[in-house]
């Protein structure tokens, strides 16, 4: 539990990539917060099989999200593993009952107080649609050549977000929250933004004295991979694995966020 000074209190999820979510939502049912917010890689974004969406071959997503929504009013964004998704996929994302912030966000009130609740849609994603954009290719996914590995790895924070449209955001009235699964990204973001929650590092997959070895965007002792900084970067270790490395020291978690 992270208490950070005028937060709506809320529920960080992020990188469950397709595992089962039975935990978590015993977790949330436990604990139900009054806004959960999933910060991206819902899916295990592997190559889809010819033009079937992962979410019809990825089947603990949708009923993921759906429970989460019976919960508590939902926000996700979309991380580095929603690369491929089309406007169908979004459509069957938002029918799980889930508010998908693909770089627009939404004013709410929680618990008696205005809030500004955005998503900054992963590098990855707006590269991948260029990219399908400029193809020509009628294959619903077109391959793409894509850097794989420890290499790619380190070299992902070469996918720059959109940013453009954060000015405007930070002019609406309200208490300030970003979905942004990347938390590399968080030098780009603008000083007025009150709270960013971010995931995407897995912890720094193995922890030694509180610090993560390795992140995918930073690379080896990464800066951001678990915990609060400046009191207003919050990023969560994640729900799952997706490497056949283990974590050590680093188990998987559901963050809760209150105000004080």
């Amino acid at each position: 539990m992270y208490h950070i000074p005028g937060a709506p209190n809320l529920a960080l999820l992020t990188d469950l990539h397709n595992a089962d979510p039975a935990p978590v939502i015993t977790s949330l049912n436990s604990h139900r917060p009054s806004l959960i917010c999933i910060t991206g890689d819902v899916l295990y974004g592997g190559r889809p099989e010819g033009d079937v969406s992962p979410l019809e071959t990825q089947k603990n997503v949708l009923p993921f999200l759906s429970a989460c929504a019976a919960i508590a009013t939902t926000f996700m964004s979309l991380g580095n593993h929603e690369w491929m998704v089309d406007q169908e996929d979004l459509r069957l994302l938002s029918s799980t009952g889930v508010t998908v912030l693909d770089n627009e966000w939404r004013s709410i009130t929680v618990g008696g107080k205005e809030i500004v609740i955005s998503g900054l849609t992963s590098g990855y994603v707006t590269d991948y649609r260029t990219f399908r954009a400029e193809s020509g290719s009628s294959d619903r996914y077109p391959r793409q050549e894509s850097i794989s590995g420890i290499g790619g790895a380190v070299h992902a924070s070469l996918h720059k977000p959109e940013t453009g449209w954060l000015e405007e955001y930070c002019s609406a009235p309200g208490y300030h929250v970003l979905l942004s699964h990347h938390p590399e990204y968080y030098p780009l973001i603008p000083d007025s933004i009150d709270l960013i929650l971010s995931g995407h590092a897995h912890g720094g997959q193995w922890r030694f004295f509180n610090r993560g070895v390795f992140a995918p965007g930073q690379g080896w002792l990464p800066r951001y991979t678990k915990g609060v900084y400046e009191n207003r970067l919050v990023v969560s270790a994640g729900l799952s694995n997706t490497t056949w490395i283990p974590r050590l020291f680093n188990p998987t978690e559901v963050v809760y966020i209150e105000g004080s």
